[in-house]
């Protein structure tokens, strides 16, 4: 199986796989006890950096406009089904099949659109190009929520965390927290040197709705693929 990633920087999802992000090594680490494998030391996962998904959603002769634009695909969720469908599109033309995709996303705010709505924008574009394998990654409202319930609330009582404003610059923001309990910048490098060390599992975070959808939906996802999911 192979599997593409893409997200919004280097310090999510990553820029490339020689640079890659903490989030697409915990896909990684997800998904292994379902394939029995690691894909990203198999060299079955690729990171698509968000320019080349923007270059690909922008080239008409390859994603192609639909005659007539739905009351749910609105103008200000555009970007995340666009994204989806270009990323469905480098799913389906990977010379390995079958073929995986996961598209990231903060959702930054609990404004309108909201978690919900960029969720479901990204799987109308997974459908729009006609790809049942896409699985929407959506954090509420950033990653930092879920770093935090694993570093600093041992996977404990953290649903207070989504609830949270997804601006960097609010007094008490999840960054700034979450770089307060490291006692350092949450670089990469350093990210990824947590993931490696297994102290961050997204497996372990139970309570967090943004993390419960992805679990259902990339589960399903392995399932449908032929993978034994208990």
């Amino acid at each position: 199986m192979y599997l593409v990633v893409s997200g919004e920087g280097e310090t999510d999802i990553g820029k490339s796989n020689e640079a890659i992000g903490p989030l697409s090594k915990l896909i990684d680490k997800f998904i292994e006890p379902y394939t029995q494998y690691s894909l990203l030391d198999a060299g079955m996962l690729e990171v698509v950096h968000e320019t080349e998904i923007t270059r690909i959603s922008r080239d008409r002769s390859i994603i192609k406009p639909l005659s007539r634009r739905g009351k749910k695909t609105q103008h200000e969720t555009r970007e995340f089904y666009s994204a989806a469908r270009a990323l469905a599109h480098v799913a389906k033309n990977a010379d390995v099949q079958p073929s995986l995709a996961v598209l990231f996303h903060d959702s930054d705010s609990n404004k309108w659109p909201n978690y919900e709505t960029k969720r479901l924008s990204m799987e109308h574009g997974f459908i729009a190009q006609e790809f049942e394998n896409g699985v929407p990654f959506v954090a509420q409202p950033k990653s930092e929520a879920w770093l935090l319930c694993a570093l600093k609330n041992g996977y404990q009582d953290c649903t207070a965390f989504e609830g949270r404003s997804g601006n960097d610059d609010s007094p008490h923001s999840l960054k700034g927290e979450l770089e307060e309990h490291l006692g350092e910048p949450a670089t990469r490098l350093k990210l990824n040197e947590l993931v490696d060390d297994g102290l961050i599992d997204l497996a372990q975070i139970t309570d967090m709705k943004s993390m419960k959808d992805f679990q259902k939906s990339m589960k399903a996802t392995l399932e449908r693929l032929g993978f034994r999911i208990d």
